[in-house]
């Protein structure tokens, strides 16, 4: 099991009972997706599940929705009906949720909207219930733990940055020149960068952002540390569509480094803006936002917890539909 995935279950106490062990340096989709296809049938065939429970737009989601059809096992999808409309974007995530859809019994959406796009897909509405975000809950059990261990202090003028999308390969480089271009003018100003495992990734920030003072490059870093850097920022530049979810939950200011989103939280209070993937435009509006007369200010909507949880939502589903 990875160290990246085994952190995120580590944060929760969680423990695997089974590693399927797929991944591969450098692996492509198609094998990817062959590897989880056959690990999936194999422990699908000795457990026999009643019902198969995934969340997201992973390809293990896609693969693991897949493999439940052919077996004609009940398949339920956390984080049903997210769209950007654009099948290569994100790339391949799009695809997998638009595939998923179809295959699934029961749809968890976040929220209404999420819900009207499983419609208008032709998704019989009983078959939906809108949970809420369980990212909200996942910050919930963490955002009290250990404030200051990530060991930066709580400089004002900090700014979080994660950049790792498939799709991105050709245009991080551009975004990473704008952030370095950003991070010479601005000497003042600390960008704290928590690099993807991949090494191409990895590379790109090293050649592009290593040897910048004010530039911070970490390992990437284990839930609650990342939490913790999200409480203390200034201001989050990311190409995440968790990321910006989370930031949001606290009322951040963050930049999409994307061309399309199938998110909207913190679109409407102005704290969340879409600013493509130029290295103009990335200086352009960090500059801008970083001004602080440019700060949007969270409202008493943006930072809240859920009652219910999603979490207790899907659960409850998932026990009235299994016991």
């Amino acid at each position: 099991m990875g160290s990246y995935f085994g952190q995120a279950l580590s944060a929760f106490n969680v423990r695997a009972d089974l590693d399927l062990n797929v991944m591969r340096p450098g692996q492509s989709l198609t094998r990817l997706t062959a590897r989880l296809l056959v690990k999936l049938e194999n422990h699908f065939n000795h457990h026999c599940p009643d019902l198969v429970l995934a969340h997201g737009d992973t390809t293990t989601c896609f693969a693991a929705a897949l493999s439940s059809f052919y077996k004609q096992i009940p398949f339920y999808h956390v984080e049903a009906g997210l769209r950007s409309h654009k099948l290569n974007s994100p790339y391949p995530e799009e695809f997998n949720r638009q595939s998923v859809t179809p295959m699934a019994r029961h749809h968890f959406a976040p929220t209404e909207l999420e819900k009207e796009n499983l419609i208008k897909d032709g998704i019989s509405p009983h078959l939906i219930t809108i949970t809420g975000s369980t990212v909200h809950d996942a910050i919930h059990l963490i955002k009290n733990r250990n404030k200051n261990e990530t060991g930066l202090g709580t400089q004002r003028s900090l700014v979080v940055v994660t950049l790792h999308r498939r799709e991105a390969n050709l245009s991080i480089t551009q975004t990473l020149a704008g952030i370095r271009a950003t991070a010479e003018s601005r000497p003042e100003v600390v960008f704290v960068c928590p690099m993807h495992p991949n090494p191409s990734v990895q590379k790109a920030f090293k050649e592009l952002l290593g040897n910048q003072k004010n530039i911070v490059l970490t390992n990437p870093l284990p839930y609650p540390e990342f939490i913790s850097l999200l409480m203390k920022a200034q201001l989050v530049v990311t190409d995440s569509g968790g990321v910006q979810e989370e930031a949001a939950y606290f009322g951040k200011n963050v930049l999409v480094a994307r061309g399309e989103t199938e998110r909207r939280d913190g679109f409407s209070s102005g704290l969340v803006k879409l600013i493509g993937v130029t290295a103009e435009s990335t200086q352009r509006f960090i500059t801008e936002t970083l001004d602080e007369s440019n700060l949007k200010k969270p409202d008493n909507q943006t930072i809240h917890d859920q009652s219910p949880s999603a979490s207790s939502i899907i659960a409850d589903v998932v026990e009235r539909n299994v016991g």
